[in-house]
């Protein structure tokens, strides 16, 4: 498989802000001004991440991870930094009972979503709306940006097999049989 020079530094710096996301999503207060900046923080790294996985184009699926954290980008940017999601639909899951109708218009703690009503949600359809439940994981709720990003990720990881188990002999600036046969060497 070709090296390709910085994939390891972009897949580090990638990692680092996934975990900045994580740790301010965890540690960072939700109102006033820190909260600001966590939305804010939140939608700025969310952004460089898309852009990141652009860096990996010569994969098919880094374009639809890119494509999935952009439709998830949008209603993010909608609702000031944070994702959407509906409290009927959070109801109905069941995976968030500490979640009450109180919560309506306010952040959820641990996460990044914003809990309202379906009226109030801009963008609805990329919002986070779909219930699933994955054995060992447990009930959660997706977008339909998600579920792009995780096949792009399914994808890149089948593409970097292949490469990784192609044989050797078929480097990109190999000469050609044909280029072989005009030198003799065919």
């Amino acid at each position: 498989m070709k090296r390709h020079a910085g994939d390891l530094f972009v897949l580090g710096a990638a990692a680092v802000i996934f975990l900045a996301q994580q740790l301010a999503i965890s540690y960072m207060p939700l109102d006033g001004a820190a909260g600001a900046m966590r939305r804010m923080l939140f939608l700025v790294t969310t952004a460089a991440l898309a852009l990141m996985a652009l860096y990996f184009r010569r994969f098919f699926g880094a374009w639809l991870v890119s494509a999935g954290i952009l439709m998830n980008l949008l209603p993010m940017a909608a609702h000031g930094g944070a994702m959407p999601i509906d409290f009927a639909i959070l109801q109905r899951s069941g995976a968030f009972p500490e979640v009450t109708e109180a919560d309506i218009g306010r952040q959820t703690n641990h996460g990044k979503d914003v809990v309202l009503r379906r009226d109030d949600i801009r963008f609805y359809w990329l919002s986070d709306r779909f219930i699933v439940d994955l054995p060992l994981y447990g009930t959660n709720i997706y977008s339909a940006g998600d579920f792009v990003l995780f096949a792009g990720l399914g994808l890149v990881a089948a593409q970097a097999a292949v490469m990784a188990f192609r044989p050797g002999g078929e480097r990109a600036d190999a000469a050609s049989p044909a280029e072989n046969v005009e030198r003799g060497a065919g």
